[in-house]
């Protein structure tokens, strides 16, 4: 089957064409081109590269964060949208199983990895991965949203991914094809809630 993978949790997004298990192009995406047009245009030209159409792509693995939600809403709908005439599956996954699994299969001496970004207001999000059966890690607990000054004391066994590190949608489509289970087609987002001051009280009057 030929995927169609897409990973645009960060601003070095990717997207890669895999064909038997091989991947037959890659392509990185830049910031410019996260939104709609761009991403239709990267596209074309990743599988202009193959000589394939979007007819020919049996399926479309999509990475759903954590991460810039305005990539990952776009990626989910694009592949959404692209598999709805001819009802292909879109299986998703977390990049940061993607990122883990890439990590693992580098380094053999390591059991587990955690997978972390910026949430914002000195906040990280984080998220521990050990090692599974085949290419698919399994994650160790929740998602967890840190203050930014405890990330040393939390897994501290585990290897913390160097944050210069991006997912990559090669890595997408490998663990499509390893089998492992669809998520949510939806994306991931964890920051900080925003409070935000009522201007008016029960009564509609400003707050004292």
């Amino acid at each position: 089957m030929k995927i169609l993978a897409l990973e645009f949790s960060t601003v070095t997004a990717s997207l890669a064409l895999l064909d038997g298990g091989a991947v037959a192009a890659a392509l990185p995406v830049d910031a410019g081109q996260r939104r709609s047009q761009g991403l239709f245009d990267a596209v074309a030209d990743l599988l202009n590269r193959t000589g394939w159409s979007l007819g020919d792509v049996g399926a479309f693995a999509v990475g759903r964060g954590p991460g810039a939600y305005t990539g990952l809403r776009v990626s989910l709908t694009a592949a959404n949208g692209w598999a709805l005439p001819e009802r292909k599956p879109v299986w998703t996954v977390s990049s940061g199983a993607a990122l883990a699994a890439e990590i693992l299969a580098e380094k053999p001496e390591l059991s587990q990895v955690v997978v972390w970004g910026d949430a914002r207001r000195e906040n990280i999000w984080a998220g521990c991965f050990a090692r599974g059966e085949r290419l698919c890690p399994r994650q160790v607990g929740e998602w967890r949203l840190l203050p930014a000054s405890a990330r040393a004391e939390e897994w501290p066994d585990a290897h913390w991914v160097a944050p210069s590190r991006a997912p990559q949608a090669e890595w997408v489509g490998r663990l499509f094809l390893a089998g492992g289970t669809s998520e949510e087609l939806q994306p991931i987002y964890l920051h900080p809630a925003v409070m935000v001051a009522p201007r008016f009280d029960a009564a509609g009057k400003p707050p004292a």
